[in-house]
């Protein structure tokens, strides 16, 4: 698959991901980064790119869900 197919596909759930995060963190930076860091992970999954839709919102949902806890307990950590 070509590269700006999957960045495509990836655009149309950077913002679900962004609102998971940003729900989630309630903090603008961090929720940036969190969903960042997920988009990023989501893109390395070579099956995402074949999956249907709802595979693909539950990904980008537990990935979301986790970059985003990752990035809390994280930043408590400091």
């Amino acid at each position: 698959m070509e590269r700006q197919v999957k960045f495509a596909i990836l655009r149309r759930y950077e913002s679900l991901c962004y609102q998971i995060c940003h729900y989630l963190i309630q903090h603008e930076p961090s929720a940036s980064e969190a969903a960042k860091e997920a988009l990023l992970s989501i893109a390395v999954d070579a099956c995402f790119f074949t999956d249907s839709d709802e595979t693909r919102k539950e990904k980008v949902r537990r990935t979301s869900i986790r970059m985003s806890l990752l990035r809390q307990n994280h930043g408590s950590l400091k």
